[in-house]
């Protein structure tokens, strides 16, 4: 797996509301992004509601810059992907979130500076803007496109952060007991299947021993260990002590 390398800027085109542009900042720090940028801002700047809306990002607020025009903003940046709702003409490539966030990864792993830029709350960007993009990007939404800046940056952040980790899809917690051995798993089948046949489970007869092999192959796919034969076993020596005493 190719290193994170550094993380790419947000840039903020246009954006109307200080609380967006918190909650924005907000979304980097989730997912170690921290170089925020904004073009000709909507709002008064420094904004105290997105210091509030920040809640602890409040540092990427401090250090972010503002820049007059998208040029200016964009100029030092070899990577630049623009998201949008829908897709543009103008644009080569059409990405989804992670396959941007694989590019941008790529990128990045050969020292090359990326970007990400985001249009205003109102509008999105311009096809100006877009065009100064090598692709776009486009998250996938359930027929209403619409989405808050702060969800869009988080859900870009995310996929960027995603693209670097190494954590299984799937973890199981370790476990010091033993595999069940033969003599526990042949115990366990006869004290089930004794029981079973008392309360008259195993019929007809004539079914009795399909039915046996079918659930000792059902039990024997649980790969149990030894800690979980005797957890079985206490469970049947209680369950048919409760029926002798009367319990429903």
């Amino acid at each position: 797996m190719p290193p994170l390398g550094r993380a790419p800027a947000v840039i903020l085109s246009s954006p109307q509301m200080g609380e967006n542009i918190g909650a924005a900042a907000r979304a980097m720090a989730n997912f170690g992004l921290s170089e925020m940028r904004l073009i000709a801002p909507k709002t008064e700047w420094p904004n105290e509601r997105a210091k509030v809306l920040a809640s602890g990002a409040g540092g990427i607020l401090e250090a972010a810059t503002v820049y007059p025009d998208p040029p200016s903003a964009l100029a030092d940046f070899g990577l630049v992907l623009a998201t949008t709702a829908r897709g543009r003409d103008v644009l080569r490539d059409i990405l989804t979130p992670a396959e941007g966030a694989a590019r941008l990864r790529a990128a990045a792993a050969q020292g090359i500076r990326t970007a990400v830029l985001f249009g205003g709350e109102r509008a999105g960007l311009t096809n100006d803007e877009m065009s100064l993009a090598e692709a776009a990007i486009t998250i996938p939404t359930a027929g209403f496109s619409s989405l808050n800046l702060g969800q869009a940056v988080l859900l870009i952040g995310y996929e960027w952060l995603k693209a670097a980790d190494a954590t299984p899809a799937t973890r199981t917690r370790r476990t010091t007991a033993k595999p069940a051995s033969r003599a526990e798993l042949l115990g366990l089948f006869e004290h089930l299947e004794q029981e079973l046949d008392a309360a008259q489970f195993l019929f007809p007869p004539e079914k009795k021993q399909t039915m046996v092999r079918n659930m000792r192959a059902m039990i024997l796919r649980f790969q149990l260990n030894d800690q979980e034969v005797r957890t079985i076993r206490g469970m049947i020596v209680a369950l048919v002590k409760n029926k002798f005493r009367g319990k429903p």
